[in-house]
């Protein structure tokens, strides 16, 4: 009885504990949301408190300030417009790793009408669909742009009452030549956001749980309007000198003041980035958009020869982001990874299996670049992860479709590596990431529809395998129903759902969620392509609904010795904080070195010599303060990021990994030829296979909302092409109108594809 007692009281104690834990994460949580939000204030507040005219003075003396500091000027530019940024950045990876650390599985469901952000309010032109929330922002950031040029046009009409011309100089030209002016501020501020959604790995966007592959349309938004700013600056300019007979000062590049060719330089460099990645243009010669894109490098440079110092602080967070988050994923591709398993499909489709360290975390929804250098050692293709974290520690798998010239000689690699038996099979891999969402945003909403085109299966395998590994556990508040529409061209590619295996993993189920699934193939009209011949039973046709083969597979458990790295841009909070600071740190000392022992001895010698211009150069001061953000990222944050690596190893059981290896993969295959436990239960057949037609969405949500209780929020998840994501789009809006009624159903739509 006292052991009993003392049992309870433990028992007690841990609760209170836990509870008190809770707490205290959820008020450091809300402390650190309303410290980020003043941050994003104070720098929004710089944006629009910067032109206005009255506020000139307390500008110049705040940067003037700073003259006598090791940065100059550019030290107050840095605290104005980098300093909000960094400190909100180092603030949001505090912010995930508490995230991390609580619990969602006792989270409320989503009820009530769609959030702004899963709204979609446009659904076809040339941005893509953009949800309410989107338009909102682009809204305030116009509003933005037209305050600080309305303010710009407004000193310059007082100024120009009382300006002296040069004689070669007119008014028009002198007034074109400002708004050019004011035009490039504008733009060097759009550089510096330009580059925070390209970051994979980008912090601020995992805060606010906005994956890469849904930011990479607010980079081609803010792309279109920075090219459109620099490119009116330069034809401001131009004209205004063409009408001066000065046009050669496009081609000056002085020492002491602005670079004019550097700044024609990227301008050209830029335009052909813009050029090509014009929606057709990309789409039709996606190599040349890959390739030309890499001139980002030639324009950040040259730009900032064209800027100087001072102005390139304006633009410091973007670039520091950025440049952090490509050492770190440059760190993590140069580690082979081996692939442990394959599986060739009648329809084509590959499955591979990747090692992957216990370190590396991933969602259901997450995805990987890809790259073999087999086939090409520099080109990385996006996949989706079609394994649950849940499946195994060790290892991730993927679903490879073949479509292009990568696709197909990497299929024709696997297969004859498959069908020759080559054991170990040799094929290595280099992964960057796992990317994705946050969280498992999917576990918010009571019922999930997942609407699916062809290969965009992949993702929602994950999930549903996830899904049913979470149910086996016995987590609780789950989505109690999931509908899965599936459309695809041939009756072949149907098998991908043999990956599945829903009695395998949770023999129980259909006892614990409603799981249903609609099959659409439109481009047959009868199930006899699903037989090798027409003349089959109806029970054998039956049959090879649950009977999905695999043509051959390979399993090589050597390969568990050479797993993904856990140095990776998304990877360990704490650090990938280390590598922050290392990296801030390592950019401060390189720039007061080179302040020491460069700038200063050149300055005092020029004044001995008697030369009044004897200052560095300002393109060079520019091109010091990239050198000083590059070796800081490189040899502060190296460092941190060889001594990730290095425990990363130090910890990691290899011989552990290769023995559940070998107990996983041996389960998935029998003889080589057809899956064995995973074909227990199969999740189609006749009654829910439907040929010759498109499923028509309106109708099956109209039933799905029928079944709904008033006022509910059902979570819909799309995935497949543009056509069909519009499609899906286009239903949720229909659903979502504008005079919402309390008992109606809400539709929230989600895109999980991802396409550049």
């Amino acid at each position: 009885m006292l052991e009993q007692s003392n049992f309870g009281v433990e028992g007690e104690n841990s609760k209170n504990k836990g509870l008190k834990l809770g707490w205290t994460l959820a008020a450091a949580k809300w402390g650190l949301s309303v410290a980020m939000c003043l941050l994003f204030g104070c720098y929004m507040a710089v944006l629009a408190a910067f032109p206005v005219g009255s506020l000139q003075s307390l500008k110049e003396k705040f940067v003037l300030s700073m003259v006598d500091t090791p940065f100059g000027k550019g030290g107050g530019m840095l605290l104005l417009f980098a300093a909000p940024l960094l400190l909100l950045s180092l603030l949001a990876i505090i912010n995930l790793e508490i995230s991390s650390r609580t619990s969602v599985f006792n989270k409320e469901k989503v009820k009530g009408r769609a959030s702004m952000q899963n709204l979609p309010v446009i659904t076809r032109g040339r941005m893509g669909i953009v949800s309410a929330a989107e338009l909102l922002w682009f809204v305030l950031f116009l509003l933005m742009f037209c305050w600080i040029m309305g303010n710009y046009i407004v000193r310059d009409l007082k100024a120009f009452e009382t300006i002296h011309l040069k004689p070669f100089e007119k008014m028009w030209g002198k007034k074109l030549k400002r708004i050019g002016l004011h035009l490039g501020f504008i733009g060097i501020i759009c550089l510096n956001l330009l580059f925070l959604p390209v970051s994979r790995g980008s912090v601020l966007l995992r805060t606010i749980d906005i994956p890469y592959e849904h930011a990479v349309k607010y980079h081609q938004w803010l792309g279109h309007f920075m090219m459109t700013l620099f490119t009116l600056h330069g034809l401001s300019y131009s004209i205004a000198w063409y009408s001066e007979d000065r046009l050669s000062k496009l081609f000056d590049w002085a020492p002491h003041k602005v670079a004019n060719f550097a700044g024609v330089i990227a301008l050209l460099a830029g335009v052909t980035m813009w050029i090509t990645s014009i929606g057709w243009v990309r789409k039709k010669y996606f190599e040349t958009f890959y390739w030309t894109h890499h001139l980002y490098i030639v324009f950040a440079l040259f730009m900032t020869f064209h800027i100087g110092e001072v102005l390139f602080n304006v633009t410091f967070c973007g670039l520091f982001l950025f440049v952090l988050d490509r050492f770190l994923r440059f760190c993590q591709s140069r580690n082979s990874v081996g692939v442990l398993s394959t599986k060739l499909l009648p329809c084509g489709t590959f499955e591979l299996t990747l090692a992957k360290s216990r370190g590396v975390k991933y969602h259901a929804l997450s995805y990987i670049y890809l790259n073999i250098p087999e086939v090409s050692k520099l080109q990385w293709h996006p996949f989706s992860v079609a394994s649950s974290p849940y499946d195994g520690d060790s290892w991730l798998k993927i679903l490879i479709k073949p479509y292009g010239g990568w696709t197909l000689q990497l299929q024709d690699l696997v297969s004859a590596v498959v069908k020759l038996g080559r054991c170990p099979s040799n094929i290595n891999a280099a992964i960057e990431g796992p990317y994705g969402h946050e969280s498992n945003f999917f576990l918010q909403y009571e019922m999930l529809v997942l609407v699916a085109g062809g290969i965009g299966i992949s993702p929602f395998v994950a999930l549903l395998r996830d899904l049913l590994q979470r149910y086996q556990r016995g987590q609780p508040n789950l989505p109690s129903t999931v509908y899965l529409i599936w459309a695809v061209q041939k009756s072949e590619e149907l098998q991908l759902l043999g990956l599945i295996p829903a009695s395998t993993i949770c023999p129980d189920y259909k006892l614990k969620f409603n799981l249903e699934v609609h099959a659409f193939v439109t481009r047959e009209t009868s199930p006899f392509s699903l037989e090798r011949g027409s003349e089959t039973s109806d029970l054998h046709q039956h049959d090879r609904f649950k009977m999905p083969r695999i043509l051959a597979s390979l399993i090589d458990a050597e390969a568990s010795k050479h797993p993904m790295s856990i140095v990776a841009g998304a990877g360990n909070n704490m650090w990938i904080t280390a590598c922050f600071l290392a990296s801030l740190l390592g950019y401060i000392i390189v720039y007061l070195l080179i302040n020491l022992f460069i700038v200063q001895p050149f300055e005092q010698g020029s004044v001995k010599d008697g030369n009044s211009s004897g200052s560095i150069p300002r393109w060079i001061t520019g091109l010091f303060s990239v050198i000083s953000m590059i070796l800081g990222v490189v040899i502060c944050g190296g460092s941190v990021v060889s001594l990730w690596n290095f425990l990363g190893r130090l910890h990691q059981n290899t011989s552990g990994a290769v023995e559940e290896n070998v107990h996983l993969l041996s389960t998935s295959d029998n003889d080589g030829t057809a899956f064995t436990d995973e074909c227990a239960d199969r999740l189609l057949d006749p009654s829910n296979t439907y040929f010759g037609h498109r499923p028509n969405l309106r109708d099956l949500f109209d039933g799905y909302r029928k079944l709904q209780r008033p006022g509910a929020n059902v979570g819909v998840l799309v995935s497949g092409p543009e056509s069909l994501q519009i499609s899906v789009a286009e239903t949720c809006r229909a659903f979502n109108t504008v005079n919402y009624d309390s008992r109606r159903v809400a539709f929230s739509y989600h895109s999980v594809s991802f396409e550049l």
